[in-house]
């Protein structure tokens, strides 16, 4: 049994999370959402499936990812959708996704739902986060419940069930990527340069150790690995 890990683009690898997977004793197997080589056939040796990417949501081959998500959602697969998979996993279950512009790392804030969500604790209330997002989820699919917005986004967070989770921001990306997310907002900060530097390295820094921490926790409640059965966590309720 597996976790599939459809990379919608370059910014959609593993990275930290599939680190923290794979430390735990799973199988992470990547998956080429442009590669139709790479598609796996069905779900059948699937117990979890994870979206990720950081650029738009909609492209030549999204058609197909929404595809799994749905027939993952429908067979009761735990779901996580990061950034731009955040916004398909949304359309791929009836939502809607608008334009709108949101770049750098800014606050995100969970709601009293997002607060009582297991998968959260540990998170602040209302902390940093890289995002660069030129959509976002304007309608979330029927049954779904919004866990946190940004400035910009209403549901920068949300949850369906049991089984789907989704982040309109990327707990998965390493220092570098967070540091590369941060750069523009450095260059136009009001502080001195070594004040801005300093600032956004404790933060960068902090932003990883929340990331870390959001792994495991998917390890432990959304995807454990002690707990598969015929492709199926049967049995993670919260």
């Amino acid at each position: 049994m597996a976790i599939y890990y459809f990379e919608l683009d370059a910014h959609g690898t593993p990275g930290l999370l599939g680190r923290t997977l794979r430390e735990f004793g799973q199988q992470v197997v990547q998956v080429d959402a442009h590669k139709a080589s790479t598609l796996p056939l069905d779900l059948d040796e699937a117990h979890g499936v994870i979206v990720s990417g950081g650029g738009a949501s909609s492209t030549a081959s999204s058609g197909a990812i929404e595809a799994f998500v749905r027939s993952a959602a429908n067979a009761e697969i735990p779901v996580l959708a990061l950034g731009a998979g955040a916004r398909l996993a949304a359309r791929a279950l009836g939502g809607e996704v608008a334009a709108c512009t949101e770049r750098g790392l800014v606050p995100v804030t969970l709601n009293g739902v997002g607060r009582e969500e297991p998968l959260f604790a540990g998170q602040r209330w209302t902390s940093e986060q890289p995002v660069w997002n030129d959509e976002c989820v304007v309608k979330l699919p029927e049954g779904a419940r919004g866990f946190g917005s940004t400035p910009a986004a209403k549901f920068a967070s949300w949850g369906m069930g049991p089984w789907v989770v989704a982040l309109d921001w990327h707990p998965e990306w390493d220092a570098k990527e967070i540091a590369e997310c941060a750069k523009a907002q450095v260059a136009a900060s009001s502080s001195t340069h070594q004040q801005a530097q300093d600032s956004r390295s404790k933060s960068i820094a902090d932003i990883e150790r929340l990331g870390r921490l959001f792994a495991e926790r998917v390890n432990l409640i959304l995807m454990p690995v002690d707990r598969m059965v015929s492709g199926r966590a049967k049995d993670v309720r919260h």
